[in-house]
């Protein structure tokens, strides 16, 4: 598949009274001049031409088919998917999955490795970044870079792992206490909205009636458990909230960090 990142990473150095700073850089795209990061010197950015290298090389060892490239941000972040030619059940539901390839150019992550999944009876998405599969952007990240191509069975291994915590979720009977833990977490309730000495704004009611309306709806199908109260995360960020930047999968913005949210409070659950 071609690649839609026809441009790349330039660096330029920063003035401050016609004087170059020695410690900081600059970042930018090279075909729209936009800004992209403001660095130290010793930040080692990989550029595009680098990322489709990888992305090539790990298509190649997997036999997994590119499905599309993205980017975030105005290029801040930018993402390619793989995918994966062994769907997996999970609770007899199957999931059509993606390896998702990603990196940086704005410091807030490294060089990574994670899975994208959508659950075939609804479409409902969820991402996630394996920490075993993350390298940084320090002085010797390229050869890291390269180790990761041989990590095909440690992503094969984190990918099932990830699902053997969603099997375990639909142990964990869900009450409705737990699940307003977890809704009032999402919406940012302070501690007098809780204790009703501040009234809730239209907007805060309305996003935790579509949120609660998500979960329930998933319940019907999945059960008043953990894997139910997950699904009905991913069903809202995936079906009903407004996102203001799409990207593919939920990788990224406040979809992505929602369901992580969820995920990380229902997986303390087991």
């Amino acid at each position: 598949m071609q690649s839609n990142l026809n441009w790349d990473i330039i660096e330029r150095p920063i003035f401050s009274n016609n004087t170059p700073l020695t410690n900081h850089k600059a970042i930018f795209r090279n075909d729209t001049n936009t800004l992209l990061n403001v660095a130290k010197t010793t930040y080692t950015p990989t550029n595009n031409q680098r990322f489709l290298e990888i992305v090539d090389k790990m298509q190649q060892i997997t036999n997994f088919p590119i499905k599309c490239f993205d980017e975030f941000e105005g290029g801040k972040k930018v993402l390619a998917f793989l995918e994966c030619t062994e769907p997996m059940k999970v609770l007899g539901y199957d999931f059509k999955d993606y390896m998702l390839i990603g990196n940086s150019h704005d410091s807030s992550t490294g060089f990574f490795i994670g899975n994208s999944s959508i659950m075939a009876r609804c479409s409902n998405r969820f991402s996630k970044v394996f920490r075993q599969l993350q390298v940084h952007h320090t002085k010797n990240h390229d050869l890291k870079i390269d180790s990761l191509l041989k990590s095909f069975e440690i992503y094969n291994h984190e990918r099932r792992a990830l699902f053997n915590q969603m099997e375990l979720m639909q142990k964990v009977y869900i009450d409705d206490a737990i699940k307003l833990a977890l809704v009032e977490r999402l919406v940012n309730m302070t501690l007098e909205e809780k204790l009703g000495q501040v009234e809730l704004s239209t907007r805060k009611i309305n996003l935790i009636s579509n949120i609660n309306s998500c979960i329930d709806r998933e319940y019907i199908d999945l059960g008043q458990n953990a894997f139910g109260l997950l699904q009905g995360i991913t069903n809202y960020t995936t079906h009903v909230r407004n996102n203001s930047q799409k990207v593919f999968g939920n990788v990224l913005g406040g979809a992505a960090r929602m369901n992580q949210e969820a995920f990380s409070y229902c997986e303390a659950l087991i």
